[in-house]
């Protein structure tokens, strides 16, 4: 009866285990400027962009800032044009010259350069 109980308690620890290195499995960390602006090579986005964009997206009021806030908040972005501020956030070139992957984020600007929306966009190369 006693190698059963114990069976039994090494089946549930192990399945506790398992479930914490599971669910530990999240890389993405909190959103910080300093972070999110510091890169090593100008071609590519700071490496620490992807794992920070929920924590920014989620918990960070956004809407309704005007552009001057969002560039004091999250810093300059790396283009812009009249309607939309664009931020990279990955850019994978594979084994290539061109990128293969990319993955930008994207706020829209009325022209008192109020924040009205933003989306996260993906964009694959097609392959041949």
């Amino acid at each position: 009866m006693i190698i059963k109980n114990n069976k039994r308690t090494s089946a549930q620890i192990f399945c506790a285990v398992l479930f914490m290195l599971f669910v530990s499995c999240n890389n993405d960390i909190s959103f910080d400027k300093a972070g999110w602006n510091t890169t090593d090579d100008p071609l590519y986005p700071p490496a620490l962009r992807e794992r920070m964009l929920d924590d920014l997206l989620n918990n960070h009021k956004l809407i309704g800032l005007k552009y001057s806030q969002l560039e004091k908040l999250i810093g300059i972005p790396d283009s812009k044009d009249s309607n939309f501020v664009y931020y990279r956030v990955v850019v994978d070139y594979g084994h290539n010259i061109d990128p293969v992957y990319t993955k930008n984020l994207m706020f829209q600007l009325l022209k008192d350069s109020l924040i009205t929306s933003f989306k996260v966009k993906d964009w694959r190369a097609r392959k041949d």
